[in-house]
């Protein structure tokens, strides 16, 4: 009995792969060497969403993760000082945790009209409310590490986006327009 075997055509990796793996080692290497306090997951995690098939994208990605990472960042922080010394069952916790989701969502969306932050800012808030627990680090530098662990993925993977000459000569005229109405996008839900 012959056996056909059917000929599987591989691909070899694209500039979009090495740049994300680039970002990544990158990211961890910055956060490592930032601090003994830096957790590099954060770095390459931010780092992979923000890896983008244009610059633009990369960009506008950035910009929405970095406004979500410092909403749910101070949010994760305000969470951590009213509840820190409080002796509160885990049951209940989870409670109070699921409704501040509820409320940053609504900041986000309902207050700052910036949607795109919320997967971020969310994220980052638990990240923040839910591991502190494992550790003994004071509320405020335990929510300043997992910011800029964050901020450093976000912005390493812009810039490794931007070294792609190909991708960086179709999009360089767009950045303009793109920063101006999302800066617009702001304006407009605050001023509502």
């Amino acid at each position: 009995m012959k056996v056909k075997v059917k000929k599987i055509k591989v691909k070899k990796p694209g500039l979009r792969i090495i740049k994300t793996s680039l970002a990544v080692f990158l990211s961890m290497l910055i956060s490592y060497l930032r601090s003994p306090n830096a957790t590099p997951f954060y770095s390459a995690i931010a780092a992979v969403i923000c890896t983008k098939p244009a610059i633009t994208e990369s960009v506008t990605m950035g910009k929405n993760r970095i406004l979500g990472t410092l909403i749910g960042s101070f949010m994760g922080l305000i969470y951590l000082l009213i509840t820190e010394d409080l002796m509160i069952p885990d049951f209940l916790s989870m409670i109070l945790l699921s409704l501040s989701i509820g409320l940053l969502i609504w900041i986000i969306t309902g207050v700052a009209n910036i949607p795109k932050s919320v997967t971020i800012a969310c994220v980052v808030f638990l990240s923040i409310t839910i591991n502190h627990a494992q550790t003994d680090e004071l509320a405020l530098y335990f929510a300043l590490n997992r910011t800029l662990d964050t901020l450093i993925g976000i912005i390493v993977a812009v810039v490794v986006n931007m070294m792609d000459p190909h991708v960086l000569k179709e999009d360089i005229n767009e950045l303009p327009s793109i920063i101006k109405e999302d800066i617009e996008n702001i304006k407009d839900g605050w001023s509502e």
